[in-house]
């Protein structure tokens, strides 16, 4: 298969209105949002990613069949603490309409393919983001580097508050030279109480592209320019890095 670009993840859709909190701004209306689905697993025991990718297989040759327009990555934690799973799936649709018309062939055609996921890992966590671009490009999806950080607003500010200046802070960092893709996940569907706002998210294509950012943020000035857009809207936790592997591009037949 040929795999492009991690950023597919959040390709066109407008959130169904109530599904999201309001408080957005005309800046955030503009923005074509996408579902992003995120499934957090253990591995049974004695399974490992061999025995999921016995399901990777097979599901891949279902949504090729069904042309289904979905994405999915699976996500191995590499930098993290306790952070209480062995892998994330997640997947992506190009609309809303492409999501409940898979989810429904998927729930009465898709029982026997995914046997073969819930033998190979247990989920404990299943919710889906609404995810809006801040330096994104369309494509089709790449294994990469992603990496996570959970955000709280600062008293008084608004998600949309928060997003512009994310927006701002993505420019920035663009300007000096950064190649990461980055995008701003809301909790939406599944959420429950979170004691969080929003997740921060930044993709990479290789290490080598990290570390080149880490060295602008770290030496050169770019974590005091970010700081002086973000600090002002929200406070982020220490993120979480993750090895990113392609299972399926949306557009594959």
């Amino acid at each position: 298969m040929n795999i492009k670009s991690l950023s597919v993840m959040l390709t066109a859709l407008v959130v169904a209105v109530g599904w999201v909190p309001s408080a957005l701004t005309q800046d955030m209306e503009k923005v074509s949002r996408s579902p992003v689905d995120v499934r957090m697993c253990n591995f049974r025991e004695g399974k490992s990613m061999q025995d999921l990718d016995k399901f990777t297989a097979k599901f891949r040759e279902y949504a090729n069949k069904n042309n289904a327009e979905y994405s999915a990555w699976t996500l191995t934690p590499q930098y993290e603490t306790d952070i209480g799973y062995d892998v994330i799936w997640m997947g992506a649709w190009p609309s809303a309409e492409s999501f409940g018309t898979s989810m429904e062939r998927w729930n009465t055609e898709g029982g026997q393919i995914a046997a073969l996921f819930q033998e190979a890992v247990e989920c404990g966590g299943h919710m889906m983001y609404a995810s809006a671009p801040i330096n994104a490009a369309k494509g089709t999806p790449e294994d990469g580097v992603w990496m996570a950080w959970q955000c709280t607003l600062n008293d008084g500010v608004s998600i949309a508050d928060a997003y512009a200046a994310h927006l701002d802070a993505g420019q920035v960092m663009k300007g000096m030279g950064s190649l990461g893709l980055s995008w701003f996940f809301q909790p939406m569907i599944g959420a429950g109480s979170t004691d969080y706002d929003y997740t921060h998210v930044i993709a990479f294509y290789r290490y080598s592209d990290l570390g080149a950012t880490m060295e602008m943020f770290l030496n050169n000035k770019g974590q005091v320019e970010q700081q002086k857009i973000l600090s002002k809207v929200s406070s982020c936790r220490a993120p979480n890095l993750f090895d990113a592997l392609s299972v399926r591009a949306y557009d594959e037949r």
